[in-house]
Parts: C-alpha cells; sequence; structure tokens
C-alpha cells in the first residue's frame, strides 16, 4: 500500500488544546498548558483565563516558548515527509519588552529632536503587532501622543519642503501606527485642547491623494472627537468635510474595482482585529472602519443647521445616496446613512438634492421594511420631509414611480410600531387627491388604509399569517 494511503497517527500532545491543529510555535502559559502562539494569544485577547484550567492569565505575563517539543514536533514532521507531512519552520524569536521600551525611546528622540533612527516606526508596527502585552507599553509610554504630534511636523514640512519622498513615507508609517494602536477615549478630548494644529494637520492629509491614509485619518478624527465637547465638532473645518465627502466618493468609486491599489499593509486601529500580512481582508476592514467613522462623523456635525448648509454644498447629499446604492449590505451603514439624510432634507436645497438625484426616493423607500425599525424610522423621517415641504407635483410622481405609495401601503398592513403607521398614514393622507389620479394605485385599498384603525389592519395581518 502506498504511504500516502495510510492514516497517519499524530501524537495528542502535538495538537493545541484551542485550535486543534499541529503547533508551529507551542508556547507554555502560567497554568502549565502548552498551547500554538498565535492561538492563545488570540485567545487571551478575549479571554483572561486558561482555556484548559480555567486559571486566570494576566494579559501581561509571559510565554514560555517550549523548545522540546517544537523540536519533537520538526523531528517528528520529518520522519513522516514521504507521507505529505510538511516540516514546521523554526518561529523568530518574538521581541521582548526591552526592545519596546528601546523603540519608544527612539521614537521621542526622532519626534521630538529630529534624532535617532528612521526604521523606528516600522520597528514599533512590528512591535505592536506581537501582541496586546506590547500595544499596552505604548500606551503607557503616550506613543499615540508622540505620533500625532509627528503627523503634526510632517504635515507642516510637506507644505514647507513639497514632495519629499521621506517625508511622505513617515507620514504613511505614522498614521498605519496609528490606526494600528488607536486612541484611549480617556486621552481623545485632552489632546485636541492641548493643540490646535491637530484638525489643520488631518485636514491637510484628507486632501491629499493618499486613499489609505485618509482612511486612517477619518478613523483617527472620529478617536479623537467621540468624546470632544460639542463646539469643536460643531466648528469643524469646512475643509475636513470636504475631505470625508471625497473619501466617501472614492469609496462609491472603488466598489466596481477589482483589485484595489493599496501595497500598505491595512490593520484594524481595533487591537482585537489584526493580521500581519497585507490582505484584501485587511484592506477592506479599513475602509469599513473608516465609512462607519466619516457617517458617524456627519450624523453628528450634521446637527447643526450651518453645518447642514454646507455638507449640502459640497455635495453630501448625492455621495451618500450614490454610497447607499453602492452598499454591500452594511446595516449600521445604511443607518447612519439614513440618519445624515434625514438631518440634510432639514434645509431646502437638501430636499431638491434628494429629489433631483434620479435614485434618492427609490433607495429610501427600497431600504424602508428591508433594514430595522431604526432605518424604517428614519427612512419615513426622509419620506415625510419631502412630501411635506417639496413641490407637491414633483414628489407625487416621484413616490408613484419609485413604488413609495406601495411601500407605505405595506407599512400600514404588516406588524410595525405604531409610530411608523402613524408617519406613513400622514404622508398617504397628505397627497391622497393627486395620488388616486393615478390608474396604477388602488384607490379602494388606499381609502379603506386610512379609514381603517390600526387595531384591525394588525388583526387583518395575523388572521392572514395564520392561515
Amino acid at each position: 500500500m502506498d504511504h500516502e494511503d495510510e492514516e497517519i497517527e499524530i501524537p495528542s500532545y502535538f495538537i493545541c488544546p484551542i485550535s486543534l491543529d499541529i503547533m508551529k510555535d507551542p508556547v507554555i502559559a502560567v497554568s502549565g498548558i502548552t498551547y500554538d502562539r498565535e492561538s492563545i494569544f488570540k485567545w487571551l485577547e478575549e479571554v483572561s483565563s486558561c482555556p484548559v484550567t480555567k486559571q486566570p492569565i494576566p494579559s501581561d505575563s509571559d510565554l514560555t516558548p517550549n523548545h522540546t517539543l517544537r523540536r519533537l514536533i520538526q523531528h517528528w514532521c520529518v520522519e513522516n515527509a514521504t507521507r505529505g507531512v510538511v516540516r514546521i519552520p523554526t518561529p523568530r524569536v518574538p521581541p521582548g519588552k526591552p526592545d519596546v521600551f528601546e523603540e519608544i525611546k527612539n521614537l521621542k528622540k526622532f519626534v521630538e529632536k529630529g534624532l535617532g533612527r528612521e526604521d523606528t516606526l516600522k520597528k514599533l508596527e512590528v512591535l505592536a503587532m506581537e501582541g496586546e502585552t506590547n500595544r499596552r507599553l505604548m500606551y503607557e509610554a503616550d506613543v499615540h501622543r508622540s505620533l500625532i504630534l509627528f503627523v503634526v511636523k510632517c504635515t507642516r514640512e510637506q507644505e514647507e519642503e513639497e514632495g519629499q519622498p521621506r517625508i511622505k513615507v513617515q507620514l504613511d508609517e505614522s498614521l498605519r501606527l496609528l490606526h494600528l494602536l488607536g486612541v484611549p477615549l480617556h486621552d481623545a478630548r485632552t489632546i485636541l485642547m492641548e493643540n490646535d494644529q491637530i484638525l489643520d494637520s488631518l485636514s491637510l492629509v484628507l486632501n491629499q491623494q493618499n486613499f489609505l491614509n485618509k482612511a486612517y485619518t477619518i478613523v483617527l478624527l472620529r478617536n479623537l472627537t467621540v468624546n470632544t465637547s460639542s463646539h469643536i465638532v460643531e466648528r469643524l473645518n469646512p475643509e475636513i468635510l470636504k475631505g470625508i465627502i471625497g473619501f466617501l466618493k472614492e469609496v462609491v468609486s472603488s466598489f466596481n474595482r477589482t483589485s484595489p491599489n493599496v501595497s500598505d499593509t491595512a490593520q484594524s486601529s481595533n487591537p482585537r482585529l489584526r493580521n500581519k500580512e497585507p490582505s484584501k481582508l485587511d484592506y477592506s476592514l479599513v475602509i469599513k472602519q473608516a465609512v462607519t467613522a466619516a457617517l458617524m462623523i456627519l450624523l453628528e456635525t450634521s446637527s447643526w443647521s450651518g453645518n447642514r448648509i454646507n455638507l449640502v454644498d459640497l455635495g453630501a447629499v448625492s455621495q451618500l445616496i450614490e454610497l447607499e446604492i453602492s452598499s454591500t449590505g452594511d446595516k449600521r451603514a445604511t443607518e447612519l446613512v439614513l440618519g445624515v439624510l434625514s438631518r440634510l432634507c432639514c434645509c431646502t436645497n437638501g430636499r431638491a438634492e434628494i429629489l433631483a438625484h434620479g435614485g434618492g426616493l427609490a433607495i429610501v423607500t427600497k431600504r424602508l421594511l428591508g433594514v430595522s425599525i431604526a432605518a424604517d424610522d428614519r427612512a419615513l423621517s426622509i419620506l415625510s420631509t419631502v412630501s411635506k415641504f417639496s413641490r407637491e407635483k414633483d414628489v407625487v410622481e416621484e413616490m408613484v414611480c419609485v413604488g413609495t405609495v406601495e411601500k407605505l401601503c405595506t407599512v400600514l398592513r404588516v406588524d410595525c410600531g405604531l409610530s411608523l403607521k402613524e408617519k406613513a398614514k400622514g404622508i398617504l393622507r397628505d397627497h391622497f387627491d393627486e395620488w388616486k389620479k393615478f390608474p396604477c394605485i388602488d384607490v379602494t385599498l388606499l381609502t379603506k388604509l386610512l379609514n381603517s384603525s390600526h387595531e384591525d389592519l394588525l388583526a387583518e395581518f395575523h388572521s392572514k399569517v395564520n392561515v
């Protein structure tokens, strides 16, 4: 019989208790159990206890390499090579605390005095990707603050020495590392208040050509403003809003590309989500985070009337509609898009832009009853505001053509919240005299829906469901 057809018996102590695969880099936890390094790292980022013994394992505890077991596994792989077993390579020794402290020291010199090695940023990125312990050490040493100051310095130097490739590379590396580390929430408020140049610097990055840097910057901007005072958000530089809308436009364009033009390693700002190799998955994760962050910034800034006017003038309505039309089914993004649009509808030009866009009312109608209760509420707010304050003839005809009337009737006939039904009934009642002129509208049904109580319609719905 052929060796390759024989069943290979794998010693049980070669198997990682978490992944159930042969261990490539066995390490011993403080609980005394051996795991594959990558598996136990991921586990401890979620749960601070041993998977087998349930004994608590501190996040800064050491994992001791099990060299003896690793050599046994490698020897066994070599012995079974003729049976299709591939030898595992000897793992690289991960950097320790001294390496982290040394590179942090180099970064401070580099940022403050322009001294030190230029490869410090790359080394810190590698260290940060090694695990939560290294990232925690960087938080405690305020590496995120040093990086933000360095971004300010790089953007200022870019203006003075336009086209310097060295500065561009350093800016790219700083933003990527900042994204990987994130900014602790308790620091965000004070960072912006201590340095009034930060927002101007981020504005410059948002209006440059590097798409991925824009994504990093938008996530950073959201982290910095999430707990800051409202007057900072209210008075965001219009250039920042312009950059955010420009980014969303690029995102819509990128949906049609088969391979994104990105050469950097794109990592998540959430320490729990990381991969060490560049990939489309990493890229997609960064863009998704940035889109969510961008929409949250727009939603917050659109609370003020002056910002709403600026956003409409910058083309936000059209880009938001295009983004939703190109949506890949992200529920949260849809809720945010509809939220921003519902606020932009509060100004005349915002409503005009929705009507002027061929897919505006159509996509809002399509999302109604198809995403979530929050999305339904926002979609109906948009339809109500547009229909109430726009020229009736334009609205009525458009709503018939894109199926809005039919969808509003459905809202009255299904089991959904009373407030949603009231909004839908209000829209239908306001334009009933016009809609009954259209031959495609079932006037008898529409009249019945408007004259029936919500209880009667709900009872009818349940009777049909139970048939």
